[in-house]
């Protein structure tokens, strides 16, 4: 590899990926790859839509170009991390990469680099400081524990990226409070059945007849519903508790009733004293 065209690969990961893995990022993968360093990503996808093999791209990426970095992977059950993982190898084999220990929970090549599979608790994995990417799959089922564990990782290296990438489920789950909530640090990439053409019309016709409507806007919309445990949704809601503003100001009818004129009340203490005062005189 020439020296001109191994920079272009370390600076821009999709085109690594084209040319050397020979793989065509879709766009939202392309800003995911291209994220600047130190980027917290919110990534909000549909099913099947490769969220787990962009991160397995740019965690590769970042071993191969970085020596002795540190990547770590979080998913709800370590063997999904361990699946995470697994996809990471693959594209490191692809690429021509020499592996110094290859095992299920973690990958270390010769430059150093490792990647990490962590378990779906926060109670062994706090500590670490990692350099490269801390990504949280599947991230709406992910305690708020673990969530809290992953994020303080990064303090002491602040170019490393944090990216939480997930269907939908809850409005209340730690990916969706992050996706709702206004701060304008996240980058927020958007993948779900009606943003990109990944999926024939048939084929999510099919799956909304399967899963019904709920679950199909919470796997392929990106809408979390919550209606498997309530009978109210979420718009009912919003509209019982929306305040409404009057188009014209109430009549006197609505207002509060004026109060009533203060009573003086004499004090006790004040009587009291001027019969002292003059039993005293009388008994003189």
């Amino acid at each position: 590899m020439n020296t001109n065209r191994e920079i272009a690969y370390r600076v821009d990961p999709a085109l690594w990926v084209r040319d050397v893995l020979g793989m065509s990022p879709t766009s939202w993968q392309e800003l995911f790859l291209r994220a600047r360093r130190g980027a917290s990503i919110l990534a909000l996808t549909a099913r099947q839509v490769g969220k787990t093999t962009a991160a397995a791209w740019a965690i590769a990426h970042f071993m191969l170009f970085n020596s002795g970095s540190l990547s770590v992977i979080a998913c709800p059950a370590q063997r999904q991390s361990a699946e995470a993982v697994r996809r990471v190898r693959e594209v490191l084999i692809k690429a021509g990469a020499e592996l110094q220990s290859d095992n299920v929970y973690a990958l270390e090549l010769k430059n150093g680099s490792r990647v990490l599979a962590l378990p779906g608790s926060d109670d062994s994995i706090r500590g670490l400081t990692v350099d490269g990417w801390i990504i949280a799959d599947e991230a709406a089922r992910l305690p708020n524990a673990l969530i809290a564990a992953l994020r303080p990782m990064r303090a002491r290296r602040p170019h490393a990226r944090f990216a939480m990438l997930s269907t939908a489920w809850s409005r209340t789950d730690p990916f969706w409070t992050a996706w709702v909530d206004p701060d304008p640090s996240w980058l927020r990439l958007k993948a779900t059945a009606d943003e990109i053409e990944t999926f024939s019309p048939q084929f999510l016709e099919q799956e909304r007849n399967a899963l019904g409507e709920d679950g199909f806007k919470r796997e392929y919309l990106g809408i979390p519903s919550g209606g498997q445990v309530s009978p109210f949704t979420w718009e009912m809601y919003e509209h019982a508790t929306r305040i409404h503003v009057p188009l014209v100001r109430p009549g006197a009818a609505f207002e509060p009733p004026p109060p009533e004129p203060a009573v003086p009340i004499a004090n006790p203490f004040k009587v009291s004293n001027q019969w002292e005062d003059s039993h005293d005189i009388q008994s003189r």
